[in-house]
């Protein structure tokens, strides 16, 4: 044992694994990135070193599965004790276990931790004929890993063109398996044998991920590079997600929204999701998980078309007396109320008011980069052009006026433009109204002026 600590202050000794090194001496390595495994043999010491890529699960539950594993089947623990632990600068937890199978006993101490530098779970092991902690401990502080994991830059935006029309994308597919991804899984499993060097045991561990943890980034890396953006796909603690560039910012994705039926992603801006170790496309994900990644036909499904972007010409020729007296003779009967009836509703309600009266009507929505903030109006589209109409003309106690007002200002020939109620319901059901062209609804909100 003696022996061994002098051999490990040689740094020369330095053996390279997958990904990181340690100092130790004959020692196997069986692996790759993803995982494997590292022993080492001398007379009376045993070393075992497993790694994985982490699934999202916490250094306790690997040694209660230890715990567990060690107990029954001729197995027997006399003793154990938890504590906790440090390999260099990482937090760790601890096993030391005294137990006995077929009349033998012996001493056996594990380590758990998580490397946030490689999103790798490491739990070692050392079995010795004497105390083992110490010896174990001292391995591990001379281990030395690549660092793999970047810390992208947040984008800042909130609810801009940009991150709206990146959502109305997300929201215009989705999953054609509309289940919620789940976690991976682990078992451990070891070998005991018996024989003149006493007992000894072989850990190792075999270790499962969902088909769809891989798959869908896949899919939606290649949906978003296809409609221009640039994405990168990243992974830690067991989740897989994508990252869009803006600039010299990113918008990070979960590919795990509470609706898949109506999605394949959601923007999200925790920290956390904006760490992790970065894949340029999805064959550097497969590589570095050691799997085979293929996306099945159809796995997303196009729900319909996203939203677009438009710059309009006015149209400033065709006689508009009609429209604007149709738009005079009549109003909304509720009050303007932000979030109970405001532009939003006035909008769906007068672009079916007029579509079924036979105009070519659109929706616009404005974000809250654009010059009249978060705003919606409709648009008549004519054979000269565009007619913007402001559906939102209210009064000084918050009565609408008219159902609507049309507007030369050039702000309101610019924005998001969708193709009706059920297109901006299907990519914004939270303030959708799925009214269908001269939908019978409309009258629970129109008042007619003419009939007054």
């Amino acid at each position: 044992m003696l022996l061994l600590i002098v051999l490990l202050m040689d740094s020369s000794l330095a053996l390279q694994a997958p990904g990181f090194s340690v100092v130790i001496g004959n020692a196997t390595v069986q692996g790759n990135e993803g995982s494997g495994v590292l022993t080492s043999e001398a007379p009376c010491v045993t070393f075992n070193l497993l790694w994985l890529r982490d699934i999202g699960v916490g250094p306790e539950s690997y040694l209660d599965a230890i715990l567990q594993l060690y107990t029954g089947n001729g197995l027997e623990i006399g003793s154990h004790s938890r504590f906790s632990c440090s390999i260099r600068t990482l937090d760790a937890r601890c096993l030391d276990i005294n137990y006995s199978f077929a009349g033998y006993g012996a001493r056996k101490t594990f380590a758990v931790w998580y490397s946030p530098a490689a999103d790798r779970t490491y739990i070692a092991s050392m079995e010795s004929c004497s105390g083992s902690t110490e010896t174990l401990l001292s391995i591990l502080q001379t281990i030395s890993e690549i660092n793999r994991s970047r810390t992208l830059a947040e984008r800042k935006g909130r609810n801009d063109t940009w991150s709206l029309l990146l959502s109305d994308l997300l929201s215009s597919w989705r999953y054609a398996d509309p289940s919620h991804l789940t976690g991976g899984q682990f078992l451990i499993h070891t070998n005991h044998t018996v024989s003149e060097r006493g007992l000894r045991s072989y850990d190792g561990i075999d270790v499962s991920f969902p088909q769809d943890m891989f798959i869908r980034p896949a899919a939606v890396f290649h949906l978003l590079r296809e409609a221009g953006y640039t994405p990168v796909i990243m992974q830690r603690q067991g989740s897989v997600w994508i990252a869009v560039k803006d600039g010299d910012e990113w918008q990070a994705i979960s590919l795990n929204p509470l609706n898949p039926e109506r999605s394949v992603g959601v923007q999200v801006f925790e920290d956390e999701w904006y760490r992790g170790i970065v894949y340029s496309d999805p064959g550097e994900l497969a590589a570095a998980n050691s799997i085979n990644l293929s996306i099945p036909l159809d796995y997303i499904v196009r729900r319909c078309e996203p939203s677009r972007y438009v710059h309009l010409e006015m149209d400033n020729s065709t006689d508009r007396s009609d429209l604007e007296r149709i738009l005079g003779e009549h109003s909304y009967i509720p009050r303007y109320s932000e979030g109970r009836f405001d532009c939003s509703n006035a909008s769906q309600v007068c672009w079916s008011f007029l579509k079924g009266m036979g105009y070519d009507a659109y929706l616009m929505v404005g974000a809250r980069d654009h010059p009249l903030g978060e705003h919606m109006w409709v648009v008549v589209r004519t054979e000269r052009g565009h007619i913007a109409i402001e559906s939102a003309v209210v009064g000084k106690e918050q009565n609408f006026l008219s159902l609507g007002s049309i507007r030369s200002d050039a702000d309101y020939y610019r924005g998001l433009m969708y193709n009706s109620s059920v297109h901006y319901s299907l990519l914004n059901p939270e303030e959708g109204m799925w009214l269908e062209p001269g939908d019978e609804r409309i009258w629970s909100w129109i008042d007619s002026k003419a009939v007054r």
